[in-house]
């Protein structure tokens, strides 16, 4: 009794429909049989008994379905399974109440009466047959609708998780990347400046706990992003002192969106490791907002090319494009290269 009590609890919006339905279902056929106004009588506790033998019949169909439906939860819901619940309950239905039907019938002696001919048994079954495809269509639509609504919030969380996982593993691709260039970089300055080499230690210091703060959160604010890659910079800078400029466009400061932890600092990191600036002919690397966020850097061949894999970029566009459904966007001539990414508004921008 509990269980039935929890279920017509979960399913109240459909079984006030029901209950509407039978008295408009029954005051409608009332009206049909009456040839005026005078002969027109309606008994209340006729929609009553309509209401009851709906509920029955999609408390019925909800148990049989419960019973003959075997597909995995991740199955996408079909109207073929639907139409072997409908045909299977109906059979079910027809043999359970006539089955009660006759045992009423002689229990109270009415047998002879409520089944003396073959019109009264035609009209019986052919009542229920109605009856069960009016309020059992009605309960398998419902049915269905619940459960691909369902199936919808199980794949969106699915995507939802599986999404996160993924950006969590690029994420985590990124980290031995940061780590593994600027330690090449240390590498190099202890050989050349132990003083440059120990003030970068401990500025890189600094970077990674941020690094590492920062690692399994999915999005921060531009504003935050802007002072990690020009802290980046300035690290750079101790290395590669006026060979590198980078400006920050003002509007950014203002700009409510979020973005990816790391994402600007692999861009200027990109620019710096794949030009060679000078003095007198610095790379020139510009962060601003232009249908998203674009950092552009003019291109300054080196004497020897690096090889690269393409990873940062390649990871930096995958997490767009689970976050956004768009990548980023990716010009290059011979003088420039450029990136856009696009824009993630905050909730209380949108």
């Amino acid at each position: 009794m509990k269980k039935i009590i929890q279920f017509l609890r979960e399913n109240q919006v459909f079984v006030l429909f029901l209950f509407v339905f039978s008295w408009i279902f029954t005051l409608k056929n009332k009206i049909g049989f009456a040839s005026s106004w005078d002969d027109f009588v309606f008994h209340p506790d006729t929609s009553v008994w309509v209401f009851i033998e709906a509920l029955f019949i999609f408390i019925f169909i909800s148990f049989v379905k419960k019973r003959v439906d075997r597909s995995d939860i991740k199955t996408v819901p079909s109207f073929g399974k639907y139409a072997k619940f409908f045909v299977i309950s109906l059979i079910s239905y027809l043999f359970l109440a006539n089955i009660f039907g006759v045992l009423l019938s002689l229990i109270f002696d009415t047998f002879s009466r409520n089944f003396h001919s073959s019109y009264q048994i035609t009209y019986r079954i052919f009542r229920q047959i109605i009856d069960f495809t009016i309020f059992g269509s009605f309960s398998l639509a419902y049915l269905y609708s619940k459960e691909n609504r369902n199936y919808r919030k199980r794949l969106s969380t699915y995507e939802i998780i599986n999404s996160k996982s993924k950006i969590q593993q690029l994420k985590a691709q990124l980290n031995p990347h940061f780590l593994f260039n600027n330690l090449n970089i240390l590498d190099q300055l202890i050989e050349e400046d132990k003083e440059k080499a120990s003030a970068f230690l401990s500025q890189f210091s600094e970077l990674y706990r941020y690094v590492l703060r920062n690692a399994d959160k999915e999005l921060i604010s531009i504003q935050e992003e802007v002072i990690f890659a020009q802290n980046y910079f300035e690290l750079m800078e101790k290395k590669y002192q006026g060979y590198y400029q980078l400006i920050i466009d003002n509007s950014i400061y203002t700009n409510k969106s979020i973005v990816p932890p790391f994402c600007l600092q692999v861009l200027v990191e990109n620019a710096i490791v794949h030009n060679l600036g000078t003095n007198k002919q610095p790379v020139m690397i510009n962060i601003t907002v232009e249908k998203g966020i674009k950092i552009t850097n003019n291109k300054i061949a080196q004497n020897k090319k690096k090889k690269s894999n393409g990873i940062a970029l390649r990871n930096l566009s995958e997490q767009f494009q689970l976050l956004t459904n768009t990548p980023i966007v990716i010009d290059e001539t011979e003088a420039v290269f450029s990136v856009t990414m696009p824009l993630i508004k905050t909730v209380e921008n949108d």
